[in-house]
């Protein structure tokens, strides 16, 4: 279905260039930074760093990571029904939910920073389309979440709303009530991207009618 006939149906289909470069956050000390860099300039960080805390093979990035089997396959299909709904107003973003027993003491958000760079990108459809992947880690030892957004999609979503939408929810992720703790994280992903989309398209809506009325000065 084109974008436009979407539309016409009432749903808004959200373009890539919709997605823009901005802000984003080291994995070790949180700093913000404008742009990707090799080294952190606070803490030191390199992708090197978290390949050494983490001496294992990744495992490949599907929508549900789950050796235990915590996700039956009824919700599996409840989720991938979510799932498959928000990819039709995000058809350029994937939301993958990772369930691991972490050792006391892992950083969630470096973990999730690890899985995202060192996963297998093996064909070319993974390769374009892990920087618009959004990784969810549950640690499932005591019910921490973390989110890690793909290097094209992060600067797009406030951490804000991402750790406000886990606070909110983080009932049913301490009672190991996976399935709906995803189903609320998939709705509130759809409410972030609408925001963060809606707010970009308003910048460069701005930003071409300022070259519009230079052009004609």
């Amino acid at each position: 279905m084109s974008k436009e006939e979407a539309e016409g149906r009432g749903r808004k289909v959200y373009r890539a260039k919709s997605f823009a470069m901005s802000a984003m956050s080291c994995p070790g000390c949180h700093l913000s930074l404008a742009e990707p860099v090799d080294q952190c300039p606070r803490c030191h960080y390199t992708g090197e760093i978290s390949m050494r805390k983490f001496p294992f093979p990744a495992p490949a990035m599907n929508r549900f990571i789950d050796p235990q089997d915590h996700f039956s396959e009824s919700d599996r299909a409840r989720l991938s029904k979510a799932l498959n709904d928000l990819l039709k107003k995000f058809p350029q973003v994937r939301i993958c939910f990772c369930i691991i027993n972490l050792p006391e003491g892992v950083d969630l958000r470096e973990f999730g920073f690890w899985m995202m760079n060192v996963s297998p990108v093996d064909t070319p459809e993974e390769a374009e389309v892990r920087p618009w992947t959004i990784l969810i880690v549950i640690d499932d030892i005591n019910g921490n979440v973390s989110v890690t957004p793909g290097y094209a999609i992060e600067p797009f979503l406030e951490d804000q709303a991402w750790s406000a939408l886990i606070r909110n929810e983080k009932q049913y992720f301490f009672a190991r009530d996976y399935v709906v703790a995803g189903l609320k994280m998939i709705e509130g992903a759809e409410v972030i991207l609408q925001e963060g989309a809606l707010r970009t398209e308003r910048a460069l809506s701005v930003r071409g009618s300022e070259r519009k009325s230079r052009r004609e000065r």
